[in-house]
């Protein structure tokens, strides 16, 4: 026989009630760490995928650089005579001068390479993997002419068989996008030519 209900009365909470709801505290809570923790991992993957990638791109921009200085040593070696004779063009200038004469040259600003004209400066295209970069390059010479010192190569000059003339010349190397994305890479390099 079914028993009528009480109206207005309650029934007593078993425990399994009790526990039925403590049971989806701790699941919501389980699902809340894991949601957070993959959200973590994804940021985080992100974050090296972007780095490794702006790793690459300066990893094949010093390579294109390397290229541009190999680049300015077979301009160099190739003239028939010293460059401050022959006037080989953009890519070699005089020392920079002062109130006080000649002076050292230095680093070419962002502004220089940016505004680098075929009368300023040298420009080759140059790909490297999957990246195209544009190289430009100037050069000057790097001092005056010496001779053997203490066994250490220096200019020599003079005349008569087996003396050569060597001079130094420093080039600055500025790779960068071809797209115009990301920062430029400029290198120095100290060249030699002998006559």
């Amino acid at each position: 026989m079914i028993e009528p209900m009480k109206h207005g009365l309650s029934t007593p909470k078993t425990n399994l009630d009790k526990e039925s709801g403590a049971i989806l505290v701790i699941t919501l809570v389980l699902v809340l760490v894991i949601t957070v923790a993959v959200l973590a991992l994804m940021y985080l993957t992100h974050n090296d995928v972007l780095i490794s990638s702006n790793m690459a791109v300066q990893s094949a921009a010093q390579e294109a650089t390397d290229q541009g200085v190999t680049a300015a040593n077979a301009s160099l070696q190739a003239l028939p005579d010293w460059p401050e004779i022959t006037s080989p063009g953009s890519w070699y200038l005089p020392l920079p001068t002062n109130a006080n004469g000649p002076t050292r040259p230095t680093v070419p600003p962002a502004s220089f390479w940016s505004s680098c004209t075929g009368t300023t400066c040298a420009s080759i295209p140059i790909q490297y993997g999957s990246f195209n970069f544009n190289v430009q390059y100037v050069m000057y010479p790097a001092g005056a002419l010496a001779t053997q010192v203490g066994g250490n190569e220096q200019n020599q000059t003079g005349t008569g068989p087996g003396v050569q003339s060597i001079r130094y010349y420093v080039v600055y190397v500025h790779t960068s996008r071809a797209n115009g994305g990301g920062l430029g890479v400029t290198v120095q390099a100290i060249l030699r030519k002998v006559q």
